[in-house]
């Protein structure tokens, strides 16, 4: 629990006091793996050599693991920055010039967001001698962590309820689960009792490591000296734009070898996919500019954009529709039928999931309209939040893209579907409430809570590899009479839920805290103020400007799908098919588009290790981009060291995903 704190508490101060925006913002982020390194991971080793009987096994550090990444999800991009944007700004930002008070104030509750006053101290601040009003917090922050329980369970239970499809039925191999458990050594077998890993023990880990560790201490010294330093980090100053035409897209070149590590574990056909599709876009944006055609729904990346998102909701249909028949057995488990299906192995029951899903929903919309949505909206509005969910968890089950974003928000692609003028202004103000949570990416994505469930599966697992029923089968015995004292999974969901518990309560109290001492607009140069003010004008934008969705539109919103459909079909039917879907349906989220020299680099090294050594070449590889990202880690620790004792007011910063 103390290293829920670390990782909830240090990221936000990081991200406060640093300007480090992305400390948080990958899904395995610098917070929790830095800290692991360094707090968890090496102390353990140190302390198997000598003392092997006070060193926490491998299952138990998959354990801290999994409920590290559970409480990253909170501090500053994860979640906090959009939910006190959304709380503090509306009454301190409203103004004559803006028309907030006039357009739409009547329809904001005021057991969403903070009046003017103490909206006021958040961001001015108030001092150290004057109390913190927390008793203006209470009701707000009382109303939204109802909804963002809600929201976090209904995920866990579509997880529950999708995870064995996932990973037993469609074979996923959560990337980034397994990168954790090369880090955690969790992989070892029974007689290996080595202090280190075994990947921290081959030669490649080491010349990776010492190599990226020398080339990061390097950049750390050119703060003092002002030399050139090497682009590893994919900054704005190491990055190369090559711009083909004015009418098309500018792409961008830049190596960060953060991306470029995760990128080297991810499948080269979707490596191909990724880099293949973002040629794909720029071309296509280019040509649509030079012949006028354009979207008018006010829908970032105009008709682009709108064919990826098409084929993200053909890829969630598509996914859903093959695992029907197991979703069925799920309903019917539940529901007390005669089923084959084991849920001993998931987070909790699948009748816990069912109800829990079912209530969970019925709750949401119950809130959502409370604050002012009408009920139709609240329909299209949660089918496109959870396409897009599942979308991004699916993918990251089968990419693994660490930094992957939404590629589109929720709430403005209803609004756009819709078209504004067909939306009332309590629905505008309630849908400018909901980017809180719609354009999150890290905390309701399912993502966090899946790899967790991955995690318990792995704890369940035997030494050799067998599941609870295996054993049950091999030696013919009951369920209650399997030896399950060595699996420290019997509670994981209720750890994942002190885990988030912690991590949420300290990030989110400390940034309190830390706007009234201090004032919210000398952290970070007011970004949540920004950020809030951004919101909020959207809801004016949308009611002063009438859209609806053009034919144009709707037909490039099935012609994705339709893509989508093609590319899937064409993979099971032909084995030489070289695109996968999965590099259509993300082709929209600027990360990606960021990391194209990463992942084309990834690929171009995949190809050449298997074209000249096959899998075990590959395989050998490894630990030498293990290595490298530990090394680029420990480096990010030295600098942000440096930055908080040498540099407080003028940070460096040392990552960059945009």
């Amino acid at each position: 629990m103390p290293f829920c704190v670390v990782v909830s508490v240090g990221g936000q101060y990081i991200a406060n006091v640093l300007n480090a925006p992305n400390i948080a913002y990958a899904h395995l982020p610098h917070c929790l793996l830095i800290p692991f390194l360094i707090l968890v991971l090496t102390p353990n080793a140190l302390l198997k050599m000598r003392f092997r009987q006070l060193a926490l096994t491998s299952r138990e550090l998959v354990l801290i693991f999994a409920m590290g990444l559970i409480a990253s999800i909170a501090p500053d991009w994860a979640m906090n920055w959009y939910l006190m944007a959304v709380i503090t700004a509306p009454h301190y930002y409203a103004s004559v010039e803006n028309q907030w008070e006039t357009k739409f104030f009547d329809y904001l509750p005021d057991w969403l967001v903070l009046d003017y006053d103490a909206a006021r101290g958040f961001f001015e601040g108030i001092g150290p001698s004057r109390p913190i009003p927390w008793r203006d917090w209470a009701t707000p922050l009382f109303w939204w962590g109802s909804f963002i329980v809600a929201m976090l369970f209904v995920g866990a239970c579509l997880v529950v309820m999708l995870r064995k499809q996932w990973v037993e039925h469609e074979k996923l191999r959560f990337p980034l689960g397994e990168i954790a458990i090369h880090l955690i050594g969790a992989e070892r077998d029974g007689k290996d009792d080595s202090a280190w890993p075994p990947f921290y023990r081959t030669s490649l880990f080491r010349t990776g490591f010492i190599t990226m560790l020398m080339l990061s201490l390097y950049n750390c010294t050119t703060y003092w000296t002002g030399w050139s330093h090497f682009p590893i980090m994919g900054g704005a100053a190491d990055t190369f734009i090559l711009t083909i035409d004015p009418a098309y897209p500018a792409q961008v070149f830049r190596l960060n070898i953060f991306s470029l590590c995760f990128a080297f574990f991810i499948n080269v056909e979707i490596l191909f996919s990724l880099w293949f599709f973002q040629i794909f876009s720029t071309l296509q944006a280019g040509y649509l500019n030079r012949i006028g055609m354009t979207s008018t729904t006010l829908v970032p990346g105009g008709l682009v954009s709108i064919e990826f998102i098409g084929g993200m909701i053909s890829f969630v249909l598509w996914g859903t529709w093959m695992a029907r028949r197991h979703l069925w057995r799920v309903v019917c488990h539940a529901f007390g039928r005669p089923s084959e299906l084991d849920d001993r192995n998931e987070l909790f029951s699948y009748r816990t999931a069912v109800f829990g899903l079912i209530i969970g929903f019925l709750y949401i919309m119950y809130w959502l309209h409370h604050a002012g949505m009408a009920f139709l909206v609240i329909v299209l509005f949660l089918f496109f939040l959870f396409v897009f969910y599942l979308a991004v968890a699916r993918v990251m089950a089968e990419a693994g893209l660490v930094m992957i974003d939404l590629p589109i928000n929720a709430n403005q692609f209803t609004v756009g579907m819709i078209g504004s003028a067909n939306v009332s202004t309590p629905t505008i103000t309630g849908m400018a409430l909901t980017n809180a949570f719609a354009r999150n990416w890290r905390t309701f994505t399912m993502i966090a809570i899946s790899h967790a469930a991955w995690f318990k599966d792995y704890l369940g697992k035997s030494d050799h590899g067998e599941s609870m029923e295996d054993k049950e089968k091999a030696t013919n015995t009951k369920p209650d009479e399997v030896d399950t004292r060595w699996d420290p999974s019997a509670s994981f969901f209720l750890w994942m839920c002190v885990a988030f518990g912690i991590g949420s309560t300290s990030s989110l109290g400390y940034l309190i805290w830390a706007g009234y001492r201090y004032g919210e607009q000398s952290l970070r140069g007011g970004a949540i103020g920004s950020l809030g003010n951004g919101f909020y004008a959207m809801a004016i934008a949308w009611i002063d400007n009438a859209t609806r969705i053009t034919e144009l539109e709707v037909a490039f919103l099935v012609g994705g799908g339709i893509m989508t459909f093609i590319m899937t079909i064409g993979r099971y039917l032909f084995y030489w098919w070289p695109l996968h879907p999965i590099g259509f349906v993300v082709a929209a989220a600027a990360p990606i588009r960021s990391a194209f020299f990463p992942f084309f680099l990834a690929w171009l090294i995949q190809v050449l290790l298997l074209r000249f050594g096959g899998v075990r070449l590959y395989q050998k590889a490894q630990p030498l981009f293990l290595g490298m990202l530990v090394g680029y880690l420990i480096g990010a620790g030295v600098s942000y060291t440096i930055d908080i004792f040498w540099f407080p007011d003028t940070p460096h910063l040392y990552e960059n995903f945009f």
